[in-house]
């Protein structure tokens, strides 16, 4: 099981698992895609000895919404061995210690925060019909809003995902981008065909800056999941079901 490590201290480990051509299924970490599940629960399990048990994750039953749900004590275990109890949300956040919660992706943008002030961590998935619905902007809010989330401490992590050299959209995505409140050029490269390059993680940049992120305080993976091919699984490249696995907990 080949991990790499976006951060980690005394307080929090966040970290994201690779493609890795010797483990079962390339070590694809997601029970909802219709792959063998004795295959993902092998994957699940060795990701568990070097993290938290699995009987302390809760994962989140995924459907591009701009849901987010806060995690308690009692939903450790919850979509660790089953998606059928797995929480239906796209963005899962808690304060609790030694449970680890995180989003499964292949080209979509996971984000991991922690804001050291108020104990907050938080896993946000970000595809882009969750990106066009706002969902790093309505969890900040919430965040903010609700549990004291202090955006100028508060630290961002984003993993392996589709870049914009590689993600080519239709009109129909342009449109519902385009309809986002704030101005979408920058992150729209337009083609001589019509179509557009997109830049999904400069979307969610741009909102968590907007609520007082700090760029100093965001840390952006560089891989391309569609052009690295050995490390990273892509829907849009190879139409197959693998998925990573990001994630965080505190210790």
């Amino acid at each position: 099981m080949k991990i790499m490590i976006l951060h980690e201290d005394t307080r929090i480990m966040a970290a994201v698992t690779l493609r890795d051509e010797h483990a079962p299924r390339y070590g694809s970490m997601a029970l909802h895609t219709g792959e063998e599940p004795q295959a993902i629960m092998a994957n699940r399990e060795a990701l568990s000895d070097r993290t938290l048990p699995l009987s302390q994750w809760a994962c989140a039953a995924q459907t591009h919404s701009a849901q987010a749900c806060l995690v308690h004590d009692e939903d450790k275990g919850r979509g660790a061995r089953s998606a059928q109890d797995a929480i239906p949300c796209d963005a899962l956040y808690t304060r609790e210690r030694q449970m680890l919660i995180g989003v499964f992706t292949a080209d979509c943008v996971p984000l991991l925060l922690h804001d050291p002030s108020s104990g907050i961590i938080a896993a946000i998935h970000a595809g882009w019909p969750g990106t066009v619905k706002q969902i790093t902007r309505h969890t900040l809010l919430r965040l903010i809003d609700e549990e004291g989330l202090d955006p100028r401490s508060t630290q961002v992590w984003i993993g392996p995902c589709i870049h914009q050299p590689s993600f080519q959209i239709r009109n129909d995505v342009i449109e519902q981008i385009r309809a986002l409140p704030f101005d979408v050029s920058p992150y729209l490269q337009m083609q001589e065909d019509g179509s557009a390059l997109a830049d999904n993680v400069g979307l969610n940049v741009h909102m968590l800056q907007e609520l007082g992120i700090t760029k100093e305080h965001i840390s952006i993976c560089e891989m391309d999941t569609c052009t690295e091919k050995k490390d990273c699984f892509s829907y849009r490249r190879d139409h197959t079901a693998g998925r990573h696995f990001s994630f965080l907990y505190r210790k």
